[in-house]
């Protein structure tokens, strides 16, 4: 099994981006992205479970650029 680092090398793309620690998204499913507490924002996915995950604070300015929010 590889590891969430060996994923984001191997991924190394424009359509995805590590989110959080925990989490390496595709960016073409996400479907909406919320400011949440604390500084940090939530992610829901397009999915048929409507996933949601949390941005950490250190991400997010990151995540905005590559987005061109």
């Amino acid at each position: 099994p590889a590891t969430i680092d060996e994923l984001e090398n191997r991924l190394q793309s424009e359509n995805f981006f590590r989110v959080h620690r925990s989490f390496l998204v595709n960016l073409n499913h996400i479907k909406d992205i919320v400011p949440w507490f604390n500084g940090k924002y939530l992610i829901t996915m397009r999915d048929s479970r409507l996933t949601e995950i949390t941005v950490s604070r250190n991400k997010i300015k990151a995540l905005k650029k590559k987005l061109a929010l």
